[in-house]
């Protein structure tokens, strides 16, 4: 079929949308000089899948990377560990620092230190099974290092932070029984008096530390939130929530007054520019799984037991190449795309590991890697299929099935207007950093193209 025979097809398409059935039946409209009779068809074409280990994924949750509009507040530290064997060993640490909004300082010399709280409020919990309950602990470190406003971190970066915590959060889940990872709730500690003491003696010696967010961020770097060995969740903080802070509390020498100094976790100030930066540290050991044969990023590799797996945040992605589609197109003189729509079944998954929901398909190129549009000098967006999957469980197990319209794909393919038939599977708004934790599991021969088409009985 030539390249203008298929955009005749394109051009033509959107006035037979009604006519997309399943069973072909005749349309009747004469197009060419042999009064040839348009049908309708619709066709299942598998398409062809492996795995994909992407080696750099956006994990900066100040930035908002590919959004004008940078004052959403969805950012999400993300703590904790759990394992099983599809996947692995999986680990993430939250690193941020931390901005200083505080009232007017008066006469320091006469404060006493009372206490430091940290509280956080937690909207996000993600884990497996039975271990899912019980009691559970988040770290408090200080970190030794700056992070970088100006810097952009991704998934494998890190903050090298101080051994010793300044403060624990210890939580019990007693019960969980949906499918939902959301959740509200806040924590609260205390951390180390002998930190808030030295917050207390800096005011002392310079105000300026706290009125300054430069001046603030010398003395002081940040925090790391590590959780416990024995955590088997990961839990997410809200970061940019007001009931995410740090809040020192002192009193005067002759009154019995309270201050409140707040030290908020937060990732832009009213005039829109990063006054923090906080990013997800995340690891996946493939040790023992079925994924632990990939060894080079970006190279094309398949499982012996007809699985493909996808762990967006970790970087796991299944690559689609509809190239068999392709193949149908030589098979047809001419056809017009009425609707086409991907379908990927989820294998069985155990209870509060349910699925991303919904699935992004982001292009490709040769080289298996994301397809990216600048839109400035510091901010991009990847190019996608121009659809979202949504997941439909199962009404009686924890498995189903993610289907999404990729109609405007399909007719460019068809057109020829687009080139590149490889997609990756996964989470949705990659590129606005990675807030949640996502996994599942698809048959490899069983991920499907349907195509309602029509085209000329001859």
């Amino acid at each position: 079929m030539t390249l203008w025979d298929r955009r005749l097809g394109l051009i033509l398409g959107l006035a037979f949308l009604t006519f997309a059935c399943e069973e072909p039946g005749e349309i009747g409209l004469d197009i060419n000089p042999e009064n040839g009779t348009f049908i309708a068809r619709y066709d299942e074409i598998p398409i062809k899948s492996t795995i994909i280990e992407y080696e750099d994924i956006l994990s900066d949750n100040s930035t908002r990377i590919g959004f004008e509009d940078q004052s959403t507040g969805n950012g999400r530290l993300l703590t904790g560990n759990y394992s099983n064997q599809d996947f692995g060993s999986f680990h993430s640490k939250g690193f941020t620092s931390i901005y200083p909004l505080i009232p007017k300082i008066g006469s320091p010399e006469n404060y006493v230190f009372d206490s430091l709280v940290f509280k956080v409020k937690v909207d996000y919990i993600y884990g497996e099974g039975v271990n899912y309950l019980g009691n559970k602990k988040i770290f408090v470190h200080e970190l030794e290092e700056e992070i970088i406003l100006d810097s952009l971190y991704l998934t494998k970066n890190t903050t090298p932070y101080l051994a010793e915590p300044v403060g624990e959060f210890n939580f019990d889940i007693s019960s969980y029984n949906t499918d939902s990872a959301q959740v509200d709730t806040v924590f609260t500690t205390r951390l180390s008096d002998d930190l808030g003491q030295r917050f207390m003696d800096q005011i002392k010696v310079d105000t300026m530390t706290f009125k300054d967010n430069l001046e603030f961020r010398k003395f002081f770097n940040g925090i790391a939130l590590v959780s416990g060995d024995a955590n088997e969740v990961v839990t997410g903080i809200h970061a940019e929530s007001s009931y995410t802070f740090i809040r020192l509390y002192y009193h005067e020498l002759n009154d019995t007054i309270s201050y409140t100094f707040d030290f908020i976790i937060r990732g832009l100030n009213p005039e829109g520019f990063n006054i923090t930066k906080y990013y997800n540290n995340i690891t996946l050991d493939k040790s023992g799984t079925p994924i632990e044969g990939i060894v080079d990023f970006h190279t094309d590799f398949e499982t012996d037991n007809g699985l493909s797996y996808i762990h967006g945040s970790a970087g796991i992605f299944t690559k689609l190449n509809l190239g068999s589609y392709l193949n149908f197109l030589d098979t047809i003189d001419y056809l017009v795309i009425n609707r086409a729509e991907l379908v990927i079944p989820v294998e069985s998954y155990n209870d509060h590991l349910a699925p991303p929901n919904p699935l992004d398909l982001y292009v490709a190129d040769q080289d298996n890697k994301f397809i990216k549009f600048d839109v400035s000098a510091t901010d991009f967006v990847y190019a996608t299929a121009n659809s979202r999957l949504v997941f439909t469980k199962d009404s009686i197990e924890n498995k189903g099935l993610f289907v999404g319209e990729i109609t405007d794909y399909v007719q460019g393919l068809t057109s020829g207007t687009i080139t590149d038939s490889l997609l990756l599977v996964g989470q949705s708004s990659l590129w606005n950093s990675v807030i949640n934790v996502n996994q599942f599991i698809t048959a490899k021969d069983e991920i499907t193209l349907k195509v309602y088409y029509s085209t000329i009985l001859k």
